[in-house]
């Protein structure tokens, strides 16, 4: 697969390329939080080597069980734009709505950050991814 060239929408031409950052949350349905932080971590690993312009990510659970985050990075905006159009990505998803009862994101770049929540929002890469 010949090598994609992205550019982040926020981004000029002339400027240096910064890492895109995410930041999504999600609420599990009652006694489903162990289950969704082994799935963000196996997904998180899985696609390190798979998903163009994915650096990785980390998985945090609330103490009390109620919530978890995932960070994720990607080189570019486009990356990761290019991840969640994947037929991969939108099984991933259906997978994380099946065991949450909501989900919101922060997208951090460039000094800017634009927040959406909901479930029928979920973007990920909405979670790893």
């Amino acid at each position: 697969m010949p090598e994609a060239t992205h550019q982040d929408q926020t981004q000029s031409q002339d400027s240096p390329l910064r890492p895109f950052v995410l930041i999504n949350s999600f609420t599990p349905k009652p006694g489903k939080i162990d289950e969704l932080a082994r799935l963000l971590e196996a997904a998180r690993d899985q696609f390190a080597d798979r998903v163009p312009g994915f650096h990785g990510g980390r998985v945090y659970r609330d103490v009390d069980g109620s919530s978890a985050l995932l960070i994720s990075v990607f080189e570019t905006e486009g990356y990761y734009e290019s991840w969640i159009a994947t037929a991969t990505f939108a099984d991933y998803q259906r997978q994380i709505a099946d065991i949450t009862d909501g989900m919101g994101q922060s997208r951090i770049e460039a000094g800017r950050s634009s927040r959406t929540s909901g479930r029928g929002t979920m973007q990920m890469g909405d979670a790893a991814a």
